[in-house]
């Protein structure tokens, strides 16, 4: 085992690949969590005797888990069960309208001719054109890179990618842009709702989180066992490579000492000594001193206030027919600006219902 020590703060997604990289390159690896099992976000609740996916409900960016686990010999189908998703999502309105978007462009472009009309439904194409050049544009030198800088991004994108998004408008946020991209008021809310995928608002957020689309449509699966499955799959394989996990573990403080940090301090008294140090929670908790003034200054500046995102219901579902169910209200728009600047009552976000498969 190497001499170098590796604490990980959290053992979300973020955490548990880390736990698996670098362990496998031989470090002395050590992951602390809060709660009694992987995953952060990724959770489940209780529900009438199922246990129900209640952050994250679908895998999406396979690639991204890939090229990890067959970068330690293994692969994802060997650590988990996938099921591809042909329904991404079913959309209903206070009108009673409904509609579903498709793995299968094609099949959402009929479905929202049938829904909305033909003119509506070939905007949804060059929409999906766009998604497409966006993604592909921003894929190598953004969504790819370790550490992309403003030079290096510049330099990458090159004369065709500052083309793609100067079609867009550099200072357009995402609400404008869908603005221009379809005149029925229902899908400018569908697709804007991707602003609440990172906590913005569709009007601060930029037009390129459109490529969020993209995303989609190359493949949305289901885990056998729910999201906290997959979580779980992922600290096998961080086991196997040599970390250690301590479960219900809350880190009270990191130290440091000569400018260096050597450890961590836990809520039980316990301090465990590190050379590095992965913090994989929220990063206003460093800004905002809860892990100790002396490690403040890793966080630059305090993050803005967050928007409400959603409501999310928890419900045992017989039948996985939609990677979520999303109720869309007339007034949803305003929902997504900070509480500060709204009355209560105007406060009236979407609501998502995910139905997942009791896990097992």
């Amino acid at each position: 085992m190497s001499e170098h020590k590796v604490v990980i703060i959290g053992a979300g997604m973020g955490g548990l690949c880390s736990a698996i990289a670098l362990a496998h390159r031989g470090l002395d690896v050590t992951v602390v969590e809060s709660a009694h099992a992987p995953g952060g976000k990724v959770h489940s609740r209780e529900v009438n005797g199922a246990h129900i996916d209640s952050g994250p409900t679908v895998f999406t960016m396979r690639w991204v888990f890939d090229a990890l686990l067959r970068s330690v010999g293994t692969s994802v189908e060997a650590e988990m069960r996938i099921t591809p998703l042909q329904v991404l999502a079913r959309h209903f309105w206070p009108d009673g309208s409904q509609l579903d978007l498709s793995a299968n462009p094609q099949e959402s472009e009929a479905a929202i001719a049938a829904w909305s009309g033909g003119d509506e439904a070939r905007r949804f194409a060059d929409f999906c054109k766009t998604t497409r050049q966006l993604y592909a544009t921003l894929e190598g030198p953004m969504i790819r890179a370790q550490r992309p800088s403003m030079g290096g991004f510049m330099g990458d994108l090159g004369f065709k990618g500052l083309g793609v998004l100067a079609q867009l408008g550099p200072m357009r946020s995402l609400w404008q842009q869908l603005g221009h991209q379809f005149t029925d008021p229902r899908l400018r809310q569908l697709f804007a709702r991707y602003a609440t995928y990172c906590g913005s608002s569709p009007w601060q957020s930029p037009a390129t989180l459109m490529l969020i689309a993209q995303v989609e449509m190359d493949g949305v699966w289901s885990v056998e066992g729910g999201m906290v499955g997959m979580a779980q799959s992922l600290a096998r394989v961080a086991r196997r490579q040599g970390a250690v996990f301590r479960y219900q573990s809350t880190c009270q403080r990191i130290e440091k000492r000569q400018g260096r940090v050597c450890g961590v301090h836990l809520q039980s008294g316990e301090f465990l000594p590190a050379d590095r140090i992965i913090f994989n929670g929220d990063a206003s908790a460093l800004r905002q001193g809860l892990l100790g003034d002396e490690v403040r200054s890793a966080v630059p500046k305090a993050a803005p206030p967050r928007s409400l995102s959603a409501l999310t219901w928890s419900r045992s579902t017989p039948q996985w027919a939609a990677a979520a169910v999303i109720n869309i209200s007339r007034t949803w728009a305003p929902a997504t600006r900070s509480f500060s600047q709204l009355p209560r009552t105007e406060v009236e976000p979407p609501v998502i219902c995910a139905p997942s498969k009791a896990l097992t």
